[in-house]
């Protein structure tokens, strides 16, 4: 019986995808002229819940990019399966320019190695634009934690083991890998607690349900800086501007933890090269303003300003880092697609 209901939950969810994906445009490809492009108004999938990270950067690009196009950018907002069922729609669009994708390190990147199957193949269904921001994990604790430095969390862990958790926005994303990879590195039983998207994860660290969490830097800020958690370290090879006083993983003696989550624009594959040209020259012309560029750094990240073929190349060594990771880690795959 369980077998029944999960391939039948399994269809109807492929179904969803696919209707939805018809409603983007269907999967044939546009053989009209580009030279105009665009005439008509713009669809940027963001495949999480709204009020997140990646849909305030999806509405803060869709914003800037209409003025830049000339054309309203509107966000659609298609959360589910860590990003999986929105960039699946994408992946069906049509390759027209008219339909864009939010996308980010977990889908993209992670997923393949990490859930049994995926609704897309992340390497030949899309054709990238451009990195938008990237952003280091960031390490933070409950203020109730007994601990005020990694070395002191680390002490507590193996002082007590198997009692702290750490909370992630949902089994095989980029944040349980950290968690697992600390684990790893350091010996500690720090248990993994997942949840239904990173918000979630979020507010449970800040009530004391979870101990600590594997966060970007850009969405925990906020909260650090309000003493809402405490920040013990960050996954970078340096210590960043915005929390000077935070050291680095590696000077705490837990070596090659450098872990970025990033998010750029991405179409389907098919796409005419001159609407590719058209659309990064838009978006490195969005990451020049000054207000972009002043909140990425009020956040700790750093903008992306590549051209198709560097984001491009920047997704592949990202796939070969994340790949060996999580064999590292060990970690199950998640059930696929959803």
């Amino acid at each position: 019986m369980k077998l029944f209901t999960f391939a039948r939950l399994t269809i109807v969810i492929s179904v969803a995808i696919l209707l939805t994906g018809l409603a983007y445009g269907g999967t044939k490809p546009s053989n009209s002229g580009s030279s105009d492009y665009p005439q008509k108004p713009i669809h940027l999938i963001v495949p999480y819940p709204a009020g997140g990270g990646a849909d305030f950067w999806g509405r803060l690009v869709a914003e800037k990019l209409s003025n830049a196009l000339g054309q309203p950018v509107i966000v659609d907002n298609i959360p589910g399966a860590g990003g999986n069922n929105g960039t699946a729609v994408a992946a069906k669009a049509a390759p027209d320019g008219y339909t864009l994708l939010l996308g980010s390190v977990g889908p993209l990147v992670v997923h393949p190695y990490t859930y049994k199957s995926l609704p897309f193949d992340p390497a030949k269904d899309f054709v990238p634009i451009s990195l938008l921001e990237s952003s280091p994990i960031l390490l933070v604790v409950n203020p109730s934690v007994q601990a005020s430095s990694l070395q002191q969390l680390i002490a507590l862990a193996k002082a007590h083991p198997g009692t702290l958790t750490f909370g992630s926005n949902g089994k095989g994303s980029p944040e349980q890998i950290a968690g697992e990879l600390f684990n790893k590195k350091t010996g500690l039983d720090i248990r993994h607690v997942p949840f239904d998207g990173a918000g979630p994860a979020r507010k449970d660290v800040v009530k004391g349900g979870v101990s600590m969490m594997f966060d970007p830097c850009k969405a925990a800020l906020a909260e650090v800086k309000e003493g809402k958690v405490r920040a013990l370290a960050v996954a970078s090879g340096a210590r960043l501007p915005a929390l000077p006083n935070v050291g680095t993983f590696s000077e705490a003696g837990v070596k090659e933890f450098d872990l970025r989550i990033w998010t750029g624009v991405l179409v389907p594959a098919g796409t005419p090269k001159d609407i590719v040209a058209k659309l990064n020259h838009a978006i490195l012309e969005v990451l020049s303003t000054p207000d972009v560029e002043k909140t990425v750094a009020k956040e700790g990240g750093e903008l992306g300003h590549t051209t198709p073929e560097q984001f491009g190349s920047y997704i592949e060594a990202e796939r070969t880092k994340w790949n060996r990771l999580a064999a590292e880690t060990d970690i199950p795959k998640v059930n696929g697609p959803i």
